[in-house]
């Protein structure tokens, strides 16, 4: 009876310190991916040569932006994992439905009210800016990539 607590007792604590090592995990990950967003709004303002003025007005249309589009993805991801999860037991009616979803995602990532937003950030840095800002960007993922497999190979 005495090894039964023990063993009800140990169990409980193991399952509550897994949570704890979740939610520390969790609280990590927020912590790296602020530190990332950081690092590129530092970035992005250094490269393309952000006034204080300029800043104010451009971030807020920028972050949209990206929201959405990360939300899109998000999306699409899900879509494709639901997909994988019960391809095996898809019909051609139920796989048709998950293609034009597919296509519908896509062409909301496409869609010109993107095209329209970033008509308002060239308004704010100018064509020339633009073009710089759409390189900065390519160049700071090529950076972080770089950055992380430095240190996962250490």
């Amino acid at each position: 009876m005495k090894n039964l607590f023990l063993i009800i007792a140990l169990t409980g604590a193991t399952v509550s310190q897994g949570q704890v090592v979740k939610a520390s995990y969790q609280d990590a990950r927020r912590a790296n991916e602020q530190k990332i967003e950081s690092l590129k709004v530092a970035f992005l303002t250094q490269e393309i040569g952000l006034t204080t003025d300029e800043a104010q007005r451009f971030w807020p249309i920028y972050n949209d932006i990206k929201e959405e589009q990360d939300k899109l993805y998000d999306e699409k991801k899900k879509l494709m994992y639901d997909m994988g999860v019960n391809f095996a037991s898809t019909s051609d009616a139920e796989a048709q439905v998950y293609v034009d979803r597919m296509f519908e995602m896509e062409e909301k990532l496409n869609e010109s009210h993107f095209e329209a937003r970033n008509r308002k950030i060239i308004k704010i840095i100018g064509p020339k800016r633009f073009l710089i800002l759409k390189k900065s960007e390519r160049e700071f993922r090529v950076k972080l990539i770089k950055e992380y497999r430095g240190r996962s190979r250490d």
